[in-house]
């Protein structure tokens, strides 16, 4: 049986999160680290840590 509109809508809409989600994370861990720009720094730390976090959810965990 095929899935319903709905379902396959769905279902894209995700993976579609997912690619931004994984795109946006890539960026955040490979962008070179300046020591001197500690505002730069404390944005990418505080995505790595949403990142963390998000992925955490997405695979059940829930780390307080």
């Amino acid at each position: 049986m095929s899935k319903s509109l709905s379902k396959q809508l769905g279902s894209t809409l995700a993976h579609i999160q997912d690619l931004f989600d994984t795109v946006i994370h890539g960026f955040l861990k490979t962008s070179n680290r300046n020591e001197d720009n500690k505002v730069i720094n404390n944005i990418k730390d505080a995505g790595n840590s949403y990142y963390k976090t998000y992925s955490d959810i997405k695979k059940g965990k829930d780390n307080e």
